[in-house]
């Protein structure tokens, strides 16, 4: 993430529904839901509205951390050190919130691939994720060669861009338009390998043994010198997916029983294990009992809502919030850096960090309106045609 998160990027890590976040990142979903789980004797649980709200915060995180975690100048002509002695320490934790999106990707990729054949997966994915960031990278295109240059940046060419839509540009060696998009591939990564459950039938006892595996296999590929599998099971950020995973059987289940609460032990051991080399690698330099205890209230908020004791938050901007966040996390670096670094010294430090925050929340919502919900419906139609009717 450090030059990724540059900040770059998260699941999360889809955005909810995530996700959905990451990242990045699917949307919280209604479905059905087991007697005695998400609420007394009904079939139907509530909309997790809450998730919607916590996938904004994680975007609006990243935000931050993008725009004033840096000790460089870029995107201010002066330090953010020097502009935002105060908010440039706690944007330093800003990065956490990819590991948010990551968790909250785990838990709604699992809830929206229950009971669904692998084409029916495939198929919400790739209408969840695409439609946006197909805008995001033609936007970030256009931005990159029509707007401001920040110093250092790299030319967008035609190719790079066609390469970027595919969003396999980092397995095919080509740099992303936008640094953010480096979450995209590991939601993609957990997709595949989740693939086998969704194939098989999901099941608690499916997808239990998935996290078991998964976990073990996260510890045994970084030496097992076969680099697809350290590729596919992506060891750093496994630990977040299976706690996310846990907690939606326990949320199935309504109520936690022993062997989820050892495969969300077997997480978070795993997840400090990695803590310190994720914060080495991305260049945070933060305290990692600090962000050890973050990520442990996480998995305290995500149990609280395993456990349906936030599913009272149905507050009716919730679902907005969640809409805007994956297009939100898409667009803020490319299109807000831009304007921070040409504009800053004439507008001043927060009219100018107030505004861009107000504009990339404006213009994601534009994309949301404008491009997710006519497109999605058209692209449904064309993947997925109904079946004609039986004679």
């Amino acid at each position: 993430m450090s030059d990724r998160l540059v900040l770059t990027g998260d699941h999360v890590p889809e955005p909810a529904e995530v996700p959905q976040a990451a990242p990045g990142p699917a949307r919280p979903r209604r479905t059905g839901w087991p007697r005695g789980a998400g609420g007394a004797g009904s079939a139907r649980a509530p909309r997790i509205a809450v998730l919607d709200g916590l996938r904004l915060l994680a975007a609006l995180s990243v935000v931050l951390f993008h725009y004033l975690a840096g000790t460089g100048t870029i995107p201010w002509q002066r330090t953010s050190v020097e502009l935002f002695p105060t908010l440039h320490r706690v944007a330093g934790f800003g990065w956490l919130g990819v590991v948010f999106f990551f968790m909250i990707s785990g838990f709604v990729i699992c809830m929206s691939a229950w009971g669904k054949s692998l084409q029916q997966f495939w198929q919400g994915r790739i209408l969840r994720l695409f439609p946006l960031y197909w805008a995001a990278v033609v936007l970030a295109s256009a931005a990159a060669r029509l707007g401001p240059q920040t110093p250092g940046e790299q030319r967008v060419t035609v190719g790079r861009m066609l390469t970027n839509l595919t969003m396999l540009q980092e397995p095919l060696g080509v740099n992303g338009i936008d640094n953010v998009y480096w979450t995209l591939w590991v939601e993609l990564r957990f997709y595949l390998i989740f693939s086998l459950v969704v194939l098989l039938g999901t099941s608690h006892r499916r997808v239990a043994n998935f996290c078991w595996l998964w976990a073990l296999g996260s510890v045994l590929a970084p030496t097992s010198g076969i680099r697809l599998l350290d590729q596919l099971l992506v060891p750093a950020w496994a630990p977040f997916f299976i706690a996310g995973m846990a907690f939606y059987l326990i949320r199935r289940a309504g109520r936690i029983e022993g062997e989820t609460l050892g495969i969300l032990a077997l997480s978070w051991l795993l997840m400090q294990h990695r803590l310190p080399a994720i914060m080495e690698g991305e260049g945070h330099g933060i305290n990692w009992k600090v962000c050890l205890a973050a990520i442990t209230a996480m998995y305290v908020l995500m149990g609280l809502i395993a456990l349906g004791k936030l599913d009272r938050i149905q507050w009716r901007w919730l679902p907005v919030a969640g809409a805007i966040s994956y297009p939100l996390y898409l667009v803020h670096q490319s299109l807000g850096v831009r304007v921070i670094w040409r504009w800053n010294e004439q507008w001043g430090a927060w009219p100018t960090l107030l505004g861009v925050i107000a504009g990339a929340v404006l213009i994601a919502w534009l994309l949301y309106r404008l491009v997710e919900k006519p497109l999605v419906p058209l692209l449904r139609r064309l993947i997925a045609p109904p079946a004609p009717p039986s004679p």
